[in-house]
This record gives structure tokens, sequence and C-alpha cells, in this order.
């Protein structure tokens, strides 16, 4: 049998780590082949590249934001090869699935649950449908049209399988790779897919870094762990820095913890560790305590607040916060407050997302008694809350994308944050002028956001437009515009000079703008300073 795996990112950066999981558990029974494409890439394209490689099985994962691609492309595929099996797995079928195979009659069978012991007995199978019902995890319509399902997959000696890396199907490529070291999450989060996924399941010490190592050796330089709770337990998690300290100058790792877990021993190796080891996102969603309560998150709001403070204080990390629009009890003047409270802590970037009602989750489950309405395709956002209204959500999502056009942007967050924390009122001013502009939902280089941004701050709030010119000399944008022109240059330093960073060389330039100076040298970099000072 030729089976074909449909690996559809939503980016080219990204790839999924399903594929080389489950191939890695599977003998060489069959072929396998792959097409790796992102939802960038035309649905006529795609479907001519699989239906050339003639599959009897096709694979597929669906992702939130992938989802709606990936059936306009497979409905076609099933068009040109009506025989040929398209069976699905993800998060997406984590709920009841017989409405689902109901309406896309294209979809042979869906998978729930963890497929790595499960599929390869499935493949055993795969053309006697009368026992597809013997294989955990399967749902699908049999001969008689009658929905069967046969509960949720769920590898319990997770670590006993085969790596992904050992699968030549495993991207080496890309600028990061995705790593489990846990299965499992401790929390009970009614928004999460993994609020209810006990027990939590490990990897050993030991394959964490032969694994580690191993990505050394492939020239991977960046890993993502995907563990749901970095510090649920303080003895793992001081373990794995341990660990990860080990790789120090070789690998970087990106991971998510909850600030309000954040024991002292954890907090003190947190503190020690090399610059630049870690990037971390802290679970934080909210800053009201009955909103948590609500969303059944453990922990407490106040033992948040501290260990999200304590993180942002990290002067050898970023740490980046994110908050939910749409949950049930949060209105949109506590989520600004919030933005401006998560911004007195310095996060290094504020991620507002909309609230999604994920299938299987206890909160899309619950979400009638809620009050809570969401879109019945993906990415399944909400639509209307309890405590937002559909304009206010309509308002969030502008929110989100002005925060990543300013505060999560290098360039602009120091001078965008200054404002926020000095002149009253700010965000939801800059926000109406944006928003006013229709700019929003437009992609706008760095030079035009800065523009945008002087040319408020101009009229609305004059004594702050030096932090502006700052920012635009510091990013090295054109001298000629607004923000820099009265940028002069200077023949020699004053005597009275403060050093804020970098170092004078024998070739530099000095300009000054009121009481900053930078030097240039377009030997060392041809647009930006590479040096400032303070007089």
């Amino acid at each position: 049998m030729n089976i074909l795996w449909l690996d559809l990112n939503s980016s080219y950066s990204h790839s999924s780590l399903a594929l080389p999981a489950i191939h890695a558990q599977c003998d060489n029974t069959h072929h396998w082949d792959v097409v790796r494409t992102t939802i960038n890439i035309p649905v006529v394209s795609i479907v001519q590249e699989v239906v050339d490689k003639k599959p009897n099985l096709i694979f597929a994962t669906a992702w939130l934001f992938t989802h709606e691609h990936l059936l306009a492309t497979l409905s076609r595929i099933k068009v040109l090869l009506p025989d040929c099996l398209i069976v699905l797995g993800g998060p997406e079928f984590l709920g009841n699935n017989e409405k689902y195979l109901r309406t896309h009659t294209f979809i042979d069978m869906v998978f729930r649950g963890e497929g790595e012991e499960n599929v390869p007995k499935w493949l055993d199978i795969w053309d006697k449908r009368e026992y597809w019902n013997t294989i955990t995890g399967a749902c699908y319509l049999d001969q008689t049209n009658t929905y069967q399902d046969t509960g949720n997959a769920k590898v319990m000696n997770f670590a006993k399988l085969n790596s992904p890396e050992s699968s030549p199907f495993f991207c080496r490529d890309k600028a990061f790779v995705q790593f489990v070291t846990a299965r499992g999450c401790f929390n009970t989060c009614a928004f999460c897919v993994s609020g209810a996924d006990k027990p939590v399941r490990f990897l050993s010490m030991d394959q964490v870094r032969e694994r580690l190592h191993g990505y050394m050796r492939m020239g991977i330089k960046s890993i993502r762990l995907l563990d749901r709770t970095f510090n649920g337990q303080s003895k793992r998690a001081l373990e794995m820095l341990d660990l990860f300290t080990e790789f120090a100058g070789e690998l970087t790792f990106h991971l998510e913890v909850h600030p309000a877990m954040l024991s002292l021993e954890v907090r003190e190796k947190l503190r020690n560790l090399p610059n630049g080891l870690l990037h971390v996102e802290a679970g934080i969603q909210s800053l009201r305590q009955d909103v948590l309560t609500k969303s059944r998150r453990l922990g407490s709001l106040e033992d948040s607040l501290d260990g999200l403070r304590f993180l942002c204080s990290l002067k050898n990390m970023e740490t980046h916060a994110d908050l939910i629009a749409g949950l049930p009890g949060y209105t949109y003047p506590m989520m600004v407050e919030d933005v401006y409270t998560l911004a007195s802590f310095d996060a290094g970037e504020i991620q507002l997302e909309l609230l999604k009602l994920l299938p299987g989750t206890r909160m899309r489950n619950e979400a009638p008694g809620n009050g809570l309405f969401y879109a019945p395709l993906p990415p399944y956002e909400v639509l209307k809350s309890d405590s937002m209204s559909m304009q206010d959500l309509v308002q969030a999502r502008l929110l989100s994308r002005l925060l990543d056009m300013y505060y999560n942007a290098s360039a602009w967050r120091a001078a965008f944050r200054r404002l926020l924390m000095n002149k009253p009122g700010f965000l939801e001013s800059f926000l109406e002028f944006m928003t006013a502009k229709e700019l929003l939902l437009q992609p706008l280089s760095l030079e035009r956001r800065g523009l945008l941004l002087y040319e408020f701050c101009n009229e609305y709030a004059p004594a702050r437009l030096s932090c502006i010119s700052f920012a635009w000399i510091e990013a090295g944008l054109p001298f000629g515009k607004a923000p820099a022109q009265k940028l002069q240059p200077i023949l020699i330093l004053p005597d009275n000079f403060t050093p804020l960073w970098g170092d004078t060389t024998k070739e530099m330039r000095f300009y000054q703008i009121e009481d900053r100076i930078y030097g240039f040298d377009r030997a060392i970099h041809r647009q930006r300073p590479v040096f400032c000072a303070k007089i």
C-alpha cells in the first residue's frame, strides 16, 4: 500500500511532529511518502502534487488554522481518487465526531487521541473495515452507516516509544524543532484540550539528554518544548534546568511556565541561568481571580502576579505573557487594564488572543450555560460571551493587532511601553486613531508604523515625541523622515556625556538629537548607530 502524509502547516517554519512520531513506530510493510506544504499554497497545486503520487491512503493532521484549507484540498482529492482512504487525526477530534463524519463524507475515519500505538495496529487491518472497531481511538461510519466510536487512545508507556527523529520524515531543516518531554497536564483549565489529560507521563532525564545531543548533531539550535506546564513539578523542573545548562551556548529553549507555581528553588535556578538560554511564555490568561476561577485554572491570582513580576524582572531571559479575550466574566475594560498592568511589569511581549472553544474541552461542552457563543467551524473562536459583546470582541482583535505591531515589535517596544506608562488613556486613543485610518488589518512596514505613531503623538502627546525619535534612529530608519529631522551632525563628543551602550571607534561619525548622541560606523553597520550616549 502507498501511504501519503499530507503535512499541511500554517507556515514554512512550522512542521508537525505527528508524521515522524507515528512513522517511527511502524514497520516497513507499506511505502510512505509525504507532501509538505502550507496554507499559502493554492489548493489546486497541492491537489495535483498529491494525486500525481497515486496514494491508497492519505493521513493528515487537522489544526485550527489549517483545517479549512485541509478540507478544501482533501475534498478535491477524493473526487480524483475516489478509492483512496482519507484518515485524519489531531486535537480537532477530541469531542464527538459523528456530525463531522456525516458532514464531510470524503473523510473515511478520524483518530481520537494519541496515535503512535494504534495507527500501526490499524494499518494491519486497514482493508478490513469490519475490524476497525478493535482499534482504540477509531471514529468512523460502518458499512450500515452507523457511527462507531472506540474511545480515546492514550499512550501510557510514552517513554518506550521510538523517538520522532528516528524517522526519516523528521524535519531537520527548520529554524526550530518541537520536543515533547511530558504528555498531559496537572492543571484543569476548562479551555484547554490538556485540561483532562491525566496522568502526566514523562521521559527520563537520560532520554532527554540523549535526544538533545541528537539535535545538536543535526545542527539544530532552537528547541520548543511542547510540555503543557514546564514547572508542574518543581523537582523535575530543577532537573530539566540543570540539563539545559549543559547545552548553554549550543541550544536555546522555548518553554511555558505557570507563574503561580514557581517555587523558591526554581526561581533561584532561573535567576542564575546563562543569558539567552531560555525564552519563557507565562500562562496568565487574565489578571482577574473570578475569571480564572470560572476557567478552572489552578493557582491564585496573587501568586500568578508575583511569579509574573519575578519572571519579567529577569535580565537573562525574555518572558512573554498572554491574555485570552472572551473568557467567562472577562470584560473589555478589564482586559485593557490588564494590558497596562502587563506593560508595567515590562513583559517582553503581550500576546492577546481570542478564546477558541476546542472540541472535547469542558468550556465548549458548557458553553450554553456560560453564555458563550462560538463559531461552529475552525478555529471555533468565541463570537460573544457573557461579558463581551460582538463589538467588544472585534475591538479585542484590533487591540491584539495593535500590540503585535508596536509592543511586540522590538524596534518600537520601549517607546510604546513608555507611552503606555506615562500617558493615561494612550492605548485607547491610539487604537481609535489607527482604527479610524483602517490600517490595523493591513501589513505595515516598520517605517510606516513609526510614522503613524509619530503623527499621533505630534497631535496628542507632543511631549513624548523624543522617545519615538530615539527608537526611529536606533532602528536604522531614514534620517530624512519626520522622526529624525532634528538629528544634527557634531564633530566631536562633548565632555559631559554618559555612555548608554556601544563603544566609540576612530571612524565614527556623531549626531545629536535633544540629549542623545549617536555614533555611526558604516564598517560595523550600514544604517544603525553602534554607540549611544546621553548628555
